[in-house]
Parts: structure tokens; C-alpha cells; sequence
């Protein structure tokens, strides 16, 4: 993608392709839950544009609102354990109850239990940048950062406060999670003037650590979410998010 985009192609899709034909063995299965890792099952159709003439970085900038989006502290309700756990990259939950359902998801295959921390980026009315206060003790397992705000088609200043800001809160709290404990980063591509910003690529560029691994990359989606096409011009409704699995290591263990 880096290649492309970088020759002056513009990003017009980033499609998602479940691999229906890839289905998991007995042995796969229980070796997947037994060393806690993931089965691959989805693929990248990354769909670039030649644009007729270059367009200079200011014209994106349209609306000014830097600080709109600020993180807030919450656990989210865990009232029992999942009756069966994921083990593929692909996550389709019903529309009812999708966060909860997500949630459930993250909190029984990554806490182990134990404590947990979520961190949700929201958005405010006013244009002023807040932050929160807070006594966290060390000693989590997982660190959850949601961004439910990507859903409300924000600003390019918007998108940048929230790389940012992703990095800051990863790097500050990185000492306060367990070995082997988990840091998950729920996140989504957004379209910003007709073309697809893929900032699950962006993070991960931006999340450079010797003690953060990214052990998985999970493509969530709700079921039924997938509609027809209207006609060929149209663009693709984004329908999918991104689970980024980082785990935490020491340095030597590299």
C-alpha cells in the first residue's frame, strides 16, 4: 500500500475478502485456544485510484476543530463468560447487542481474568480539548481503547489528534500492564473527500515499541452488514472495523 500510495494513487477502497474456503481443522482448532493465537481468515483487496491531478495536502482541510475528540475512562459490563471463544480473524456479531458482544469478546480472550482498563474516545460540542484524570493502578492485563466517534465521518484535524493521542495514552500506560498482558486497539477506516484514510495501517505505523508485539489483526463486522450496490459509480459503505492485539513483552525477549 505504502508503495502505491506513496507514487501519488489514492486509496478509493480496502475491501475485506473472508476466506470461506479455509476451514478450521480439529487440530488447528484446539491448538489455536490451547496457545491462544488466531487462525488467518480474511484478506486485503486494496483498490487505488489515479487521481487526474495531484491535490495539494491544505484542500483536505475543510472544517477546523482540533480537540474534539477526547478519551474517557469506563469498564464495560462483563456478565458472563462467552460459550464459545473466537478463533478465527473474522468476528461477525449480530447487530443486537454488537458492542456488548465485542466487548465480551476482547475481555474473556485477553484479561485472563484479571484486571482490565477501558479507554473510549468520544466526541464533544465544544472545540476545546479535555482531559481526564485518573489513579490507575499497575497490574492490568489489558488495556481496551475504543474510538465509536471514527462512525461519525471526523475531520482529517480529528484523525490526527486521535493518532496522537492513541500513541501517548499506549506509550503512558504501557508500564502499568502485566508481562504478556495485552494492549487492544478497536478501530476502523474511514472516507475523508471521496477516498478511504486506513488508519488501522496508520496505528500501526505509528506503534513502534521493542516491548509491544502485534500478535493479531481481527476484522469485525455486523452480521447482515454487507449491502448491494446501487451502481457501479458508487463508493463502498465501510462495514468493517479492526481489532489491533498487541502484546506486551520485555526487551530481551526479543
Amino acid at each position: 500500500m505504502d508503495v502505491y500510495l506513496n507514487a501519488g494513487f489514492k486509496l478509493r477502497e480496502l475491501v475485506i475478502k473472508r476466506q470461506h474456503n479455509c476451514k478450521t481443522t480439529g487440530f488447528w482448532y484446539a491448538n489455536s485456544i490451547k496457545y491462544n493465537f488466531l487462525l488467518l481468515a480474511h484478506e486485503y483487496l486494496p483498490i487505488f485510484e489515479k487521481p487526474k491531478a495531484p491535490l495539494p495536502s491544505g484542500v483536505r482541510e475543510r472544517n477546523v476543530d482540533y480537540g474534539s475528540v477526547i478519551p474517557a475512562v469506563g469498564k464495560p459490563p462483563l456478565k458472563r463468560k462467552l460459550e464459545q471463544i473466537e478463533t478465527t480473524t473474522v468476528w461477525i456479531l449480530p447487530e443486537k447487542d454488537f458492542e456488548e458482544r465485542l466487548n465480551k469478546n476482547v475481555i474473556d480472550r485477553y484479561s485472563n481474568g484479571k484486571a482490565y482498563l477501558t479507554i473510549t474516545f468520544v466526541t464533544h460540542s465544544k472545540h476545546v480539548m479535555k482531559s481526564t484524570e485518573r489513579n490507575i493502578p499497575k497490574g492490568n492485563e489489558l488495556l481496551f481503547i475504543k474510538s465509536p466517534f471514527l462512525n461519525s465521518n471526523p475531520s482529517c484535524s480529528c484523525i490526527e489528534y486521535y493518532l496522537k493521542e492513541t500513541k501517548e495514552i499506549v506509550n503512558r500506560e504501557l508500564p502499568n500492564i502485566n508481562k504478556d498482558g495485552f494492549i487492544v486497539i478497536q478501530t476502523q477506516d474511514v472516507r475523508i473527500d471521496r477516498y478511504v484514510e486506513p488508519l488501522a495501517k496508520r496505528l500501526v505505523d505509528e506503534l513502534i515499541h521493542d516491548n509491544l508485539w502485534l500478535k493479531e489483526i481481527v476484522v469485525v463486522t455486523q452480521d447482515g452488514a454487507n449491502s448491494p450496490l446501487k451502481n457501479s459509480g458508487d463508493y463502498l459503505k465501510i462495514v468493517h472495523q479492526y481489532l489491533l492485539v498487541y502484546e506486551v513483552k520485555n526487551e530481551e525477549t526479543f
